[in-house]
């Protein structure tokens, strides 16, 4: 386990023995701890309330700061850009004013990494000590609300607020002491490639398909968003195969996967609403084929990545798709209704800039690239600028940001 403490200087004068021997016993949450190494008067003070934004990386962009400040080789191209990126970030952070969560896909993609317990601590430590809630819990919660509206013959209604996917507090003040756990992924790297590599492939069949057939948008659109029924099928009976496997690994991994879950989830809620035993699983169908489910916001983002993927793919660009594609798409489709910001993969947010994908697509989050890497910094620029004076003054004692 690691740990560090910023530099606490006394800085105020103690209204005790009225000497300037004041200073931070510990900072935190919403208040700030004071104690006077002349006399021993403790004080504590409410901190300044704050509202960060919620800005998520790509696992490049993560990686590029990891190499700034641990000394490694940065893209030619993109020196000056990471070095500035880091400070700004770093400061902002600081100032109280963004968060830079990481997800499952950065645990994901971290733990096939050549140093990843080096780089999970560092996107940690940068990015303010806050975790998003995995995708598959955020879909799960979708699918919830449709069974809710479906249930209650109701519309549906999402709370697309940012919070709805944050594991922690987002405003709270950072602690003035970060302590990181070492833990070794390792073990888990081998079966991660495995996974990635399976669905590289099953993209590559499906582009050779497109490219073979060559579909409209439209087509392809449609043939994803009507899919919900036929996937979670599928993919339920596919966990469901792999449950008697004489493998205890492979067994666990299919009990615990997320359509598992999310098909035990439904049966109980099922229960609860008062839907007879024998016609839970049923109705569990009606739901994931209702047009509730077409509606869901990281199924209807998706389904329009995949149908500007095909249309790329049947206009002749192979270098589309790529291992880091899926990931790609799932960060998207899960985290742009909620968050504030995201830099995201130069080709994902080029296709979130075309028709239709432009004017049919709703969701919150301003779409950053390294297509458009000035806009993202004029943009950190903006937030630190916006930042309430009282907040950059504490800031400044706590953490040394000037």
């Amino acid at each position: 386990m690691n740990g560090f403490t910023w530099e606490r200087a006394p800085f105020s004068v103690c209204v005790i023995c009225k000497k300037t021997t004041l200073g931070i016993l510990r900072a935190g949450g919403r208040t700030l701890t004071m104690r006077c190494s002349n006399c021993r008067h403790t004080e504590n003070i409410v901190l300044p309330p704050i509202d960060k934004k919620v800005i998520y990386l790509d696992q490049f962009v993560f990686s590029l700061l990891f190499n700034v400040i641990s000394g490694g080789r940065l893209p030619v191209g993109h020196e000056a850009f990471a070095t500035e990126l880091h400070e700004r970030v770093r400061r902002l952070v600081l100032l109280q004013q963004i968060i830079l969560p990481h997800s499952d896909i950065h645990r994901d993609e971290t733990a096939v990494f050549h140093s990843a317990t080096e780089l999970r601590e560092a996107y940690e430590f940068i990015g303010g000590d806050v975790s998003l809630s995995a995708t598959s819990s955020i879909e799960l919660k979708q699918v919830l609300a449709a069974a809710d509206a479906y249930l209650n013959g109701t519309s549906l209604s999402l709370d697309l607020s940012v919070d709805e996917v944050l594991e922690s507090p987002r405003n709270e003040w950072l602690s003035d002491m970060h302590i990181s756990v070492r833990s070794d992924y390792s073990q888990f790297a081998n079966g991660l490639r495995k996974m990635r590599d399976e669905a590289h492939a099953e993209m590559e069949k499906l582009a050779a398909r497109w490219a073979a057939e060559k579909p409209t948008f439209n087509d392809v659109l449609k043939l994803e968003l009507d899919a919900v029924l036929a996937a979670k099928v599928g993919a339920l009976a596919t966990t469901e195969r792999k449950r008697s496997s004489a493998d205890p690994d492979v067994v666990f991994n299919a009990v615990n996967s997320p359509i598992q879950r999310e098909a035990r989830t439904l049966l109980n809620k099922m229960q609860s609403m008062g839907v007879p035993y024998h016609e839970a699983g049923q109705m569990v169908r009606k739901v994931w084929a209702s047009d509730l489910c077409r509606q869901l916001p990281h199924h209807r983002i998706s389904a329009y990545l995949f149908a500007a993927t095909a249309k790329r793919v049947i206009g002749g660009q192979k270098t589309i798709i790529n291992k880091g594609m899926i990931n790609d798409i799932r960060a998207i489709s899960a985290y742009a209704p909620y968050l504030d910001a995201m830099f995201v993969d130069k080709t994902s947010a080029q296709l979130l800039q075309e028709r239709p994908l432009l004017e049919d697509l709703e969701y919150k989050a301003r779409i950053f690239s390294f297509a458009n890497r000035d806009d993202f910094m004029a943009y950190l620029e903006e937030l630190e600028a916006d930042t309430p004076p009282n907040v950059r003054e504490m800031a400044s004692k706590i953490y040394g940001v000037t």
